[in-house]
């Protein structure tokens, strides 16, 4: 004998991963349309050649996916699926047949739970991959920069002219090299000068040193060492070429993001916004769970009022509403003013207490 349940899961799933399908994909087209515009006129600028403006649209996928348009595609299917049955009467005759609201939503659950880990290892593996491809692309293929920096055991080297940088921690909110060592070398690369400092900070377009030490070295290999509380120390870099230069969160796994911050924090530095970043990169992926509790409350109230255009509607509504408390939270998180686990965790949260209450208040 069949089992009615069984048959009733796989027509939900069905109908779900195909609308699923369908509105991922036109999300992800919108996203890649916007950033086409959005380079179109740097790549024109610099001249690259027509195919790296794709490459750089394929690098840019995984992104859009994993860190934009998943969890809006999800309510969206969610919506539109759940919205449809209650349009046709179907949830209504299922119910009637013994089937509960909570029985037909429970493959949504699945799914978004499923599409969650996936999310998760997307931003682990795939997106650090793809955004230090990114970067590469447009730095050194489109603007056809010089490599000059690059990441070894979790620090920034620099290298200009006769000089180059070690930095710890750049802190870009307050334009701050955190842990500087700058070596200078003469023509023969034989280093002429090593300026060690706790900070430098850009002001009113130059550089300042803060409690440090300056080490001359001479042809005899005799070292003259000059202590110093501030000095102000003309280099031909500015801000914008350090900033560049950043280590980025996003180009992070997880696992390395964390290390990052055990490295920086044990060197004696501010690891705040590091720790936000590193919080989101798991409350993020559980939007695509909470996305369905808000979800299906909104798409049978719509299914019984309204069509597709009024669904679009609903999940832009609650995609924006989201979208704004979240930055606010992660602001307030790297700003200090609340604490990196509270501002990562807590629009999530809410919108899932929210989701379960409406649900909750959904009659059976």
């Amino acid at each position: 004998m069949v089992n009615p349940h069984r048959i009733i899961t796989r027509y939900v799933v069905y109908e779900y991963l195909k609308i699923f399908g369908l509105s991922l994909s036109s999300l992800i087209l919108i996203y890649v349309i916007v950033l086409f515009f959005q380079k179109m006129n740097l790549f024109v600028e610099y001249h690259a050649p027509l195919y790296l403006i794709f490459e750089y649209l394929i690098y840019k996928i995984p992104e859009v996916i994993f860190q934009w348009t998943l969890p809006y595609a999800i309510l969206l299917s969610t919506l539109l699926t759940l919205g449809t049955f209650s349009r046709h009467n179907e949830i209504t005759a299922l119910k009637a047949g013994g089937i509960s609201l909570y029985r037909i939503t429970l493959p949504l659950f699945f799914i978004a739970f499923l599409i969650s880990f996936i999310s998760f290892v997307g931003n682990e593996y795939l997106v650090p991959y793809t955004s230090q491809k990114t970067r590469y692309l447009l730095s050194v293929k489109v603007r056809r920069e010089p490599m000059m920096s690059f990441f070894k055991n979790y620090k920034i080297w620099y290298r200009s002219n006769h000089r180059i940088f070690n930095i710890q921690l750049l802190d870009s909110r307050e334009k701050i090299l955190k842990g500087i060592t700058l070596y200078e070398f003469n023509d023969q690369f034989q280093c002429i000068r090593r300026i060690d400092a706790k900070e430098a900070k850009w002001i009113d377009g130059k550089w300042h040193f803060y409690r440090g030490t300056v080490r001359d070295f001479d042809e005899s290999g005799s070292v003259q060492m000059t202590p110093f509380q501030e000095m102000e120390f003309p280099i031909q870099e500015d801000w914008a070429s350090f900033q560049n230069a950043e280590q980025k969160s996003e180009e992070l796994s997880y696992s390395e993001l964390r290390t990052y911050i055990q490295k920086i924090q044990s060197a004696g530095y501010d690891a705040t916004r590091y720790w936000v970043d590193l919080y989101s990169k798991l409350s993020y992926p559980l939007l695509n769970l909470i996305m369905v509790l808000v979800g299906i409350p909104f798409a049978l109230k719509s299914g019984r009022s309204g069509g597709m255009a009024l669904s679009i509607g609903i999940s832009v509504m609650i995609g924006f509403a989201y979208g704004i408390t979240y930055y606010i939270f992660l602001s307030f998180g790297r700003s200090g003013v609340l604490p990196p686990f509270l501002s990562s965790w807590t629009p999530t949260l809410l919108f899932g207490l929210i989701g379960i209450f409406t649900l909750v208040s959904v009659r059976q």
